[in-house]
């Protein structure tokens, strides 16, 4: 038997039940609850994206999906190999391979429309759809393309910073400096670069906005960039688990950092929080201020990839190791344990009140 911690009332629970209308409200708790998952994949998803009318679009080291992700039904293959993004360009699915190629597909059959090559060889790890063309991170490059014509309207390489660093060492010798990720934010495109500087460029001209070399001077390479939909925040990550949350308008110094255990594949903004995830196969949501973890959950392996819709996350990712998490994870990000504010008009009796009455 305890004692109810406002009259101090014998009682079996924190508060007897003359107090506990007036008890003190529960602090709310983050809580990611998986919801369901999307089975088919392979092998290793390397992307995922949202989709108009209840879909959703998948690509990973065996071709790809399109999903109705309310009834996880198969809507239409993606055929290739290493397809390394994806999103949506209007009605159309995009994909971009680990050789520099893109294919615009049709949605409701996956029919390939057209072949995009962005005269490089190496992998596509950024995919933005804008209002009149298609952003793309390629090899050591960002272009635009206008994608009815098929035609590169803009096209600008991502040349070492003086304080970058040389990603994949010998195996590299021309120094080359790829892009690893890529978000938007209104006209600005933000690039994850593998110097480990973090771009912003004019998303019409590509013209340089502004950088920050933090990652480099740390030694890491940049690994994933998010930007919020309703502030003027973006996050970064790097290859040794640091995420750095910045102020797009003052970008001198980070407005906040934390540390994950490994390294940071993906990042992703619900409202107020930032998502992590990585190597360790753990979801991690942040909030936007200090980044403290609010929340977390725990997959088989490593996650490659997290995109956010609404309060509504999807994760994927696997190892290509015998067993792999090979499977898409559906979440959403709820807020629980808040208790049920007091009725318009509805008087309580203060403590000192209810003391006398003992």
């Amino acid at each position: 038997m305890g004692y109810c911690e406002i009259c101090y009332a014998a009682c079996e629970t924190r508060y007897c039940a003359g107090c506990a209308p007036s008890a003190p409200a529960a602090a709310p708790q983050v809580v990611l609850k998986r919801e369901s998952a999307l089975d088919g994949h392979s092998d290793r998803v390397y992307d995922v994206a949202w989709g108009p009318d209840g879909r959703l679009a998948s690509v990973g080291q065996v071709g790809g999906f399109v999903w109705n992700h309310e009834t996880g039904t198969q809507l239409a293959p993606l055929d290739g190999d290493e397809l390394m993004r994806v999103c949506w360009h209007g009605d159309q699915v995009v994909t971009g391979d680990s050789l520099g190629k893109i294919q615009v597909c049709a949605s409701k059959d996956g029919r390939p429309k057209c072949t995009i090559d962005t005269a490089q060889e190496d992998e596509v790890y950024g995919l933005e759809s804008l209002v009149d063309n298609l952003a793309v991170g390629a090899g050591d490059t960002l272009q635009l393309w206008d994608v009815e014509k098929e035609k590169c309207v803009r096209r600008e390489t991502c040349v070492k910073a003086e304080a970058g660093i040389v990603f994949g060492g010998h195996r590299n010798p021309d120094e080359k400096s790829y892009v690893f990720s890529m978000a938007r934010k209104g006209d600005v495109l933000i690039a994850a670069v593998s110097d480990g500087t973090v771009r912003l460029v004019d998303s019409r001209t590509l013209e340089a906005v502004d950088s920050v070399d933090l990652h480099a001077r740390r030694g890491s390479s940049a690994y994933a960039v998010a930007a919020s939909s309703t502030s003027p925040l973006l996050a970064s990550a790097d290859q040794r688990g640091t995420v750095l949350l910045w102020d797009m308008r003052h970008m001198e110094k980070p407005v906040a950092e934390c540390a994950n255990p490994g390294a940071v594949h993906a990042l992703a903004f619900v409202d107020d929080l930032v998502v992590s995830a990585g190597a360790d196969g753990r979801l991690r949501a942040h909030e936007a201020k200090a980044l403290n973890v609010e929340a977390s959950q725990c997959v088989l392996n490593s996650i490659l990839c997290v995109k956010a819709s609404g309060r509504r996350l999807a994760s994927a990712g696997g190892t290509g190791k015998t067993i792999s998490d090979a499977g898409i994870q559906l979440w959403r990000v709820g807020v629980e344990g808040a208790a049920p504010a007091a009725a318009a008009g509805e008087v309580t009796a203060t403590r000192a009140e209810k003391r006398r009455k003992l």
